[in-house]
């Protein structure tokens, strides 16, 4: 029985991208608080969306930008959290 990865991923991928459009706005616009918390919740966000899409499709390249991704958007919310302390 042959499972159809692509035909489970694209609803996923539609949910993803519905909680993505509220973590952006709260990144782009509001208090640097709140800002801290849309960029904490945007990088798991698109990192499990480019793991759907490299199940989707097939690619292992995209779990490699997922890893890095995760990575980077951890370390990059540490840096933000750290200038945001020296205001409050």
């Amino acid at each position: 029985m042959k499972t159809d990865v692509a035909g489970t991923a694209i609803p996923a991928l539609a949910l993803m991208a519905g909680a993505l459009l509220p973590a952006l706005v709260a990144t782009l616009r509001g208090r640097p608080a709140g800002r801290l918390a849309g960029l904490i919740v945007t990088g798991p966000l698109v990192t499990l969306a480019l793991l759907l899409l490299a199940a989707a499709y097939g690619r292992p390249a995209y779990l490699d930008v997922a890893l890095v991704l995760a990575l980077l958007s951890f370390a990059g919310s540490l840096v933000f959290a750290r200038f945001l302390s020296r205001t409050l």
